[in-house]
């Protein structure tokens, strides 16, 4: 490809900060998730927004089905960007998948980033009684799975509705149905599969950066158990809990994730 990544991942860059913070969005949305968030951060930090491949408006030719149906795609991808962009001590902001892929990222790239913020991130979705608790059984996931073959857009409703809990109000669901709609069946069915079952938890070892997991109180999608595996299994971890509800903070309480966001970032290096 001609164009960098830069331009292939439709980079945009925010506010009037000095330190600068990569935004990586989660499963089913772009950029634009971060909006309600950007105008409580922007006279802080140097953001750096991202659409990965197959989202938001991302060049259609940076997708590659065989790299991206996997998180591992799309970590070579953000690393590569942050060499591109020489990127040294960074912060990086993931919601959901978003901050597995950044924390892969820190693996591949070390020194890139100083921090690492996990929005309602998980390692393993599928639960292994008695010693793991991701918060689905096989039964479960593949319910989901056929689901969303089947009928995509009942898929996205259910989603929605589950993912944002009591937090929801009928605009927010409406608004994450209609992101979930806009990426094509065939760039998140794959990935979907890939995130659900997969396991991330052999890495947790390897990530040397400070990490801080920011979970909220009650999250359908991952349950406390599973964000206090990740705080407790990497070798920096805090557990920062907001005590509010929904797997999407972002869109549905942003002026608290904000505040809390703000701590994360300010903290001294240990």
């Amino acid at each position: 490809m001609t164009r960098n990544l830069t331009q292939q991942l439709n980079v945009t860059r925010h506010g009037r900060g000095i330190i600068p913070v990569v935004m990586i969005h989660g499963f089913g949305c772009d950029q634009t998730a971060w909006s309600r968030l950007l105008p409580r951060l922007e006279a802080h930090y140097r953001l750096i927004l991202l659409d990965l491949p197959g989202f938001g408006a991302a060049d259609p030719a940076a997708f590659d089905p065989g790299r991206h149906g996997d998180p591992a795609g799309h970590a070579e991808d953000v690393a590569a960007l942050c060499e591109e962009l020489d990127l040294e001590g960074a912060m990086m902001v993931g919601h959901s998948i978003g901050g597995t892929i950044g924390m892969m990222a820190s693996v591949l790239r070390p020194g890139t980033f100083r921090k690492l913020c996990l929005i309602c991130s998980s390692a393993r979705y599928l639960d292994e009684p008695p010693h793991y608790r991701g918060g689905y059984s096989e039964a479960e996931l593949e319910g989901l799975m056929q689901l969303m073959e089947q009928n995509y857009l009942d898929w996205a409703g259910t989603l929605s509705t589950v993912a944002l809990g009591d937090a929801g109000t009928p605009n927010h669901r409406h608004d994450l149905q209609q992101r979930l709609l806009a990426v094509p069946p065939e760039v998140l069915r794959p990935l979907a599969r890939s995130i659900f079952f997969g396991d991330t938890r052999h890495l947790l070892p390897r990530v040397t950066t400070p990490s801080v997991i920011v979970q909220t109180a009650h999250d359908a999608i991952v349950p406390m158990e599973a964000a206090e595996y990740l705080a407790e299994t990497l070798p920096d971890g805090d557990l920062v809990v907001m005590q509010t509800a929904g797997h999407y903070p972002q869109l549905t309480d942003p002026e608290t994730l904000a505040w809390v966001l703000r701590g994360c970032l300010t903290v001294s290096d240990r």
